[in-house]
């Protein structure tokens, strides 16, 4: 029970870590020089108005100077953040992947969630500084070929056939990066989850509007994780 709870803690801080990053370095600012601060009387917070999920519980979700409502996303991804990472100890990573490939890995997916809805934009730095760790911990090279080949391709004939970009390449380098943890199985179903939900979604809340699709992305990655190393 311990195990859980500091791993729940331990979850939750690293997500909020991961919320600045993808604030920050989608727009190349200097997130770790950034110092946390209410998004609307720009006050300075001090440490214990930054404790994850109990800080926003404690202050009812309002900035404790200018009584302003605080955004729930902020609980939202601190929350799947220590969820995601209590998630291997309930379902055991596949011997061949390992405890910290797996919060690496997603880490990764929970990150370019958020840059994705902030920004509609998967930035290179983020692919690259988790997809590196990904890459020395027992990489599935051809899966992840395969992966981007897939895709490319994908992208190259639908740009072809409709005239505009229908796959962003932003998602092609993730799925790169996702290739390098799943088999060539796993990688499949984990795109007809994304895409399937990705559908649905758009039929009954966006219909002809693009939405982004890395959330989707994540979330077909995720249950295909459970799905294929539980």
């Amino acid at each position: 029970m311990l195990l859980y709870l500091l791993t729940f803690m331990l979850g939750s801080i690293i997500a909020s870590f991961l919320n600045v990053l993808a604030k920050a370095v989608p727009i190349r600012e200097n997130w770790w020089s950034r110092r946390s601060a209410c998004p609307h009387c720009k006050t300075i917070l001090k440490p214990l108005q930054i404790i994850p999920l109990f800080s926003f519980l404690i202050q009812k979700g309002r900035c404790k100077s200018c009584r302003i409502k605080i955004s729930p996303l902020y609980f939202l991804v601190e929350i799947t953040g220590a969820l995601l990472f209590t998630l291997p100890l309930t379902f055991p990573p596949h011997p061949s992947s390992g405890l910290i490939q797996t919060w690496i890995f997603f880490s990764l997916l929970l990150t370019v969630t958020l840059t994705d809805l902030y920004y509609q934009l998967i930035p290179n730095k983020i692919l690259i500084a988790f997809g590196l760790p990904l890459l020395l911990i027992q990489p599935n090279i051809p899966t992840a070929i395969t992966a981007f080949l897939f895709f490319y391709g994908a992208a190259t004939l639908g740009k072809s056939l409709f005239k505009k970009e229908t796959i962003g390449y932003g998602d092609i380098k993730l799925y790169l990066v996702i290739g390098l943890v799943f088999s060539i199985q796993s990688l499949f179903l984990s795109i007809t989850i994304s895409s399937a939900s990705a559908l649905i979604y758009a039929l009954i809340f966006a219909k002809n509007k693009p939405i982004p699709f890395a959330p989707f992305i994540a979330f077909g990655a995720i249950i295909t994780y459970i799905l294929s190393f539980s």
